[in-house]
């Protein structure tokens, strides 16, 4: 559940982002498996539940399930952005330019270095911290592709990643992002906002969603408050973006994508919700069931903790300067500094003794230990 709500999400972005019918029906489609594994887990809770010590254990795991499901919930309402046709306004794709984590689209060329190669023979997420969610093959879609799939010409993938990641990916495959006239507008201060405050509501929300995970993993009740502290947040500052939607003047044959900005702000509440439902789980006191921690470091995208050791290469440099995501695929997503945790910014210097709880590919989790081991 934890893996196809976050490919979800990607996906659901990414239709947006393209305009892409077809990225959102795989969205629905992978809507349908969650609502069976939902179902099947809550049966399976039921038949492991043998007394109120059980019951109560178990808690906790149907707390984070619903809160998953609630994560894609939000991606299929996303999704239907596009497949009600509600329009997409053009500045979707300048929030997009701003986000921490990028999507793109490229095109694999004839001359491409990557054509006939697999997956795992490339290990885009520990080599640039790239992650390839879907390609699309004439009229074939391979969504999620396997380690074994190989890269064809002409195919269009979508990616996901640090931005750096993203540029060096796109000199392989030689591809360009094409954008059509009717994509492109004027990009007026008033949109410029919009666009600034679409995307702190979508970096926010998925940061919470990572820093709940990790206050489950570690058990930690700092990193659940953050959580709650930034759910705070995330209400306030998406009342001030539908305001100044409202407020902006927009066309008078763009009510459509009006609408379609409200429902991608009210997306980014939703697993900013979800993120404070899992994180009550550590808050409430109940201490998390083994299964949850087994889940987070098995899945496909996990929560890792590594201690910078005095001989690591990371001492000493800021965040911009060590480009962990970079290198390992890797997001920090604080920093445990002593009894203090500092959420980190550009120019945090990293300390010998400081613990990094980053998120990302788990390919990446060894490359991370290694740099901050030296």
């Amino acid at each position: 559940m934890k893996n196809i709500s976050e490919l979800m999400i990607d996906l659901a972005y990414s239709a947006t982002l393209f305009h892409s019918r077809n990225l959102a029906e795989e969205v629905l489609e992978l809507e349908e498996q969650m609502d069976t594994l939902v179902y099947l887990l809550n049966m399976n809770m039921m038949i492991a539940a043998r007394d109120s010590d059980d019951a109560e254990a178990l808690v906790g795991i149907s707390e984070v399930a619903a809160a998953t499901d609630k994560i894609s919930d939000a991606a299929a309402d996303a999704a239907s952005i596009v497949l009600k046709e509600i329009g997409v306004h053009p500045i979707i794709r300048e929030s997009f330019k701003l986000s921490e984590e990028k999507l793109a689209r490229l095109e694999v060329e004839s001359t491409s270095r990557l054509i006939d190669k697999k997956l795992e023979e490339l290990d885009l997420a520990a080599e640039m911290g790239v992650d390839i969610i879907a390609i699309r093959r004439g009229k074939k879609w391979v969504i999620n592709p396997r380690s074994d799939e190989k890269i064809h010409e002409d195919d269009i993938i979508f990616v996901r990643g640090a931005s750096s990641g993203i540029d060096k990916l796109s000199k392989l495959v030689k591809g360009k992002e094409k954008i059509s006239k009717k994509e492109r507008v004027e990009i007026t201060r008033e949109f410029r906002r919009i666009a600034n405050k679409l995307t702190t509501l979508k970096n926010t929300s998925e940061l919470m969603i990572d820093l709940a995970y990790s206050s489950i993993l570690f058990n930690r009740q700092q990193l659940a408050e953050e959580v709650e502290e930034l759910e705070d947040y995330v209400d306030s500052l998406h009342t001030e973006y539908e305001l100044l939607v409202l407020s902006t003047e927009f066309q008078p044959k763009e009510p459509k994508y009006i609408l379609g900005l409200l429902r991608l702000g009210v997306v980014t509440e939703m697993i900013a919700d979800a993120a404070q439902e899992i994180a009550q789980v550590v808050l409430r006191g109940l201490k998390p069931h083994p299964i949850l921690s087994q889940v987070i470091e098995e899945a496909e995208e996990t929560v890792t903790r590594v201690q910078v050791s005095d001989g690591s290469p990371l001492k000493g440099k800021t965040l911009r300067e060590a480009k962990i995501p970079e290198e390992t695929g890797m997001w920090v997503l604080v920093i445990r500094r002593g009894k203090r945790f500092v959420r980190p910014k550009p120019k945090t210097v990293i300390r010998s003794g400081d613990f990094i709880i980053a998120s990302g590919y788990a390919e990446g989790e060894e490359d991370l230990t290694n740099l901050a081991s030296g």
